[in-house]
């Protein structure tokens, strides 16, 4: 049987909306392991949000790997090695968080460890639950960074189209940045050196392991995974995806995120019949 590799988003993909992971899906994993398939956590989270539920799905092994902060970090699963790494200069940071803040938006951005941000609300709050990543407010996000980080995250947890209006208007600095901007889900707006994203860390990983692409398995349900559907060999977006993803779709579940869609990927794409 061919080796093939399933990369698999997190939010609104493999989880449900209260954040966990349906018996079938689990299911559907250990089956696709022990025929010696790869499964690989794909998500926008933080690499401590990340490897949280990673060891609760068992990917915690050897042979194992996750891509996080949408393929600006990619690790071994099992020994902890980082075998990619990239940021974001934080000399560009400061404009954009005093910018985020005059659109009355939430701004944070990350260490190895937790979430950074100067002014702590809902925002921070609704975050840290449903990610289980901690965080520390810190009077200049700059000044605390010791290394540069994997991303910039801002949230509107009441108004997309603020949202909207602050990535075009971020658009000219982003570009002689060399920053690109995306949304991950209605409430959140990424940015990230430009070119990073989850595709640049599917075709990364794929030559790593030595698997061809055309063997390669995505599925997603927002933004933020386009780059991987057209990375991979087969791309696979969920029932409830956001409104346009059908369009980058080779095949759409008949199943959401809340009943095992990606029981019906795995059961699909991946496992010998």
């Amino acid at each position: 049987m061919e080796k093939k590799i399933l990369f698999v988003d997190l939010d609104g993909t493999l989880l449900n909306d209260e954040k966990e992971i349906s018996q079938e899906n689990r299911e559907a994993i250990e089956k696709a392991i022990a025929q010696g398939q790869t499964i690989v956590v794909t998500t926008g989270r933080a690499r401590v949000s990340t490897h949280k539920q990673v060891v609760r799905l068992g990917l915690d092994r050897p042979g194992c790997y996750a891509i996080t902060s949408n393929g600006a970090l990619i690790y071994n699963t099992y020994t902890g090695e980082v075998v990619f790494h990239t940021g974001i200069p934080r000399h560009l940071i400061r404009p954009v968080f005093d910018k985020a803040y005059a659109f009355g938006l939430h701004a944070q951005t990350y260490t190895d460890e937790y979430a950074v941000c100067e002014r702590a609300g809902r925002e921070m709050e609704y975050y840290t639950r449903t990610t289980l990543l901690p965080y520390r407010q810190v009077p200049d996000a700059v000044e605390a960074l010791t290394e540069d980080p994997v991303k910039l995250l801002f949230i509107d947890l009441d108004n997309k189209e603020n949202l909207e209006r602050f990535r075009v208007h971020m658009e000219p600095y982003a570009r002689e940045s060399g920053l690109d901007m995306f949304f991950s889900c209605d409430y959140y707006l990424e940015f990230l050196p430009h070119g990073v994203n989850k595709g640049s860390g599917v075709r990364y990983l794929s030559d790593l392991l030595g698997v061809p692409i055309a063997h390669t398995v995505a599925a997603g349900d927002a933004e933020n995974d386009i780059t991987m559907l057209e990375a991979a060999g087969t791309a696979c977006v969920m029932k409830n995806a956001a409104p346009g993803m059908e369009a980058y779709a080779d095949y759409i579940t008949s199943r959401d995120n809340n009943h095992s869609g990606i029981a019906e990927v795995i059961e699909k794409f991946l496992l010998d019949r």
